[in-house]
C-alpha cells in the first residue's frame, strides 16, 4: 500500500493530464457536427495549472489512495490463488534459478492475471468513477463530495457507471502485465525472493515495462471507459435544446478545451453534449466526430507514467514478499 500510495501521488498530474485529454471535444459554435480542435498535451497542462493551480494536479487522489489497499489485496491474492489452483493440473515446468522449484508458464501467469484483474472490478470501478469525475470537476469540489454527489444521484449502483468496459479493460491489462513482468524476470535471471543488489534494477526494470506495454495494450479502452465515467448525468425535465445523433441529455459538459467551470445546480440547463447510451454507442460516436486518433489521446503521459509508477511498485511488493518469507521461515 505504502509503494502504491507512492506511485500515485508521483503520478497524479500526468494522471489528471491524461483524463483531460480524453475528454470529449466541445461542439464549434454554430456548428453542432464540427468538434473543436484538441489541445496538446503541453497546453492542456499549461492551462490546468494556470486556471486552477498546482493543486489541480492531485484532484481525484485521495479516492485510488484510499482504495489501493483492498484493490492490491484483491489484486494479488486472486492472482496467487488463481496460479495455486492451475498448479493442480501439473503443468508446471521446473526453474533452474530456483533450486529447481516449480513455476508457472507464461500462460498460466496471462490467465491467473486476467482472473485478478476480473476480481478487482468490485474496487476498481468505484474508485476510478469517483477519480476521473473529481479530475474533470473545475471548481474546488473535494472527492468526498464527489462521491456523496455520485449516491446522491445513483445509490450504490451508481457507483458502476462504467462497470462493463471497466471490466473489459482490467482483464487482459493485467493478463499481460504480470506475463511480461514474469517472463522479462526470468529473461533477466532474477532470483527468487531476493530483491536487493543486482536483482533491485532488474525488478525496477522489469515492473516499468510491464506497466508500459500492459497500458499501451489496452489504451483506446481506456479512453471509452473514461468517457463513459465522465458523464454526471442531472435529473432534468427541461426540454432539449437541440438533437444530437442518440438524443441528447442533461449532462454537464466537462472539456479541456473550455475555460469555464461547471454549471451550478441553480443555473444549470440542457445542452448539445452528447450522452452515450452504451459502451459500442461511445466508441462509434467518438470515431465519427473525432476520428480514430481519439482513440490514443493522451497516450503519451500515460505511458511516460506508467514506467516509474509500475516499477516502484513491483520492486516494493517483492521487498515486502521476501521479508514475509523469512518471517514465516
Amino acid at each position: 500500500w505504502v509503494g502504491g500510495a507512492a506511485g500515485i501521488l508521483v503520478g497524479s498530474p500526468l494522471d489528471v493530464l491524461k483524463a483531460r485529454l480524453q475528454a470529449p471535444r466541445m461542439n464549434v459554435p454554430g456548428n453542432t457536427n464540427t468538434p473543436s480542435q484538441p489541445l496538446t498535451a503541453t497546453q492542456t497542462f499549461r492551462n490546468l495549472v494556470q486556471m486552477e493551480g498546482i493543486s489541480s494536479l492531485f484532484k481525484g487522489v485521495l479516492s485510488p489512495i484510499v482504495g489501493l489497499a483492498g484493490l492490491n489485496a484483491i489484486l494479488f491474492v486472486s492472482y496467487g490463488n488463481i496460479l495455486r489452483y492451475l498448479e493442480r493440473g501439473n503443468r508446471y515446468s521446473a526453474d533452474p534459478n530456483n533450486f529447481g522449484a516449480t513455476v508457472p508458464n507464461l500462460s498460466q501467469v496471462f490467465l491467473a492475471g486476467c482472473g485478478a484483474g476480473f476480481a478487482c472490478f468490485l474496487l476498481s470501478a468505484p474508485t476510478d468513477l469517483v477519480k476521473i469525475q473529481a479530475q474533470m470537476h473545475r471548481g474546488s469540489k473535494s472527492t468526498m463530495q464527489v462521491a456523496r454527489d455520485i449516491f446522491r444521484r445513483g445509490g450504490i449502483s451508481g457507483f458502476f457507471q462504467g462497470g462493463m468496459i471497466t471490466i473489459i479493460r482490467d482483464a487482459p491489462s493485467y493478463g499481460v502485465y504480470f506475463a511480461v513482468y514474469e517472463g522479462l524476470k526470468r529473461s533477466l535471471k532474477v532470483e527468487s525472493g531476493d530483491a536487493s543488489g543486482d536483482n533491485a534494477w532488474k525488478l525496477l526494470l522489469a515492473g516499468g515495462f510491464a506497466g508500459t506495454i500492459s497500458w499501451g495494450c489496452i489504451y483506446p479502452l481506456d479512453v471509452i471507459k473514461s468517457r463513459m465515467q465522465m458523464q454526471v448525468i442531472q435529473p432534468s425535465t427541461r426540454i432539449p435544446s437541440g438533437t444530437l445523433e442518440g438524443g441528447t441529455q442533461s449532462i454537464r459538459s466537462y472539456s479541456s478545451t473550455s475555460s469555464s467551470a461547471p454549471l451550478s445546480a441553480s443555473s444549470y440547463h440542457t445542452i448539445n453534449t452528447p450522452h452515450y447510451r452504451s459502451t459500442w454507442d461511445c466508441i462509434v460516436r467518438s470515431w465519427r466526430t473525432e476520428g480514430a486518433g481519439v482513440f490514443v489521446r493522451g497516450m503519451g503521459p500515460t505511458v511516460l507514467r506508467a514506467f516509474p509508477v509500475n516499477a516502484v511498485t513491483f520492486w516494493i511488493y517483492e521487498v515486502v514478499a521476501a521479508a514475509m518469507n523469512k518471517v514465516q521461515s
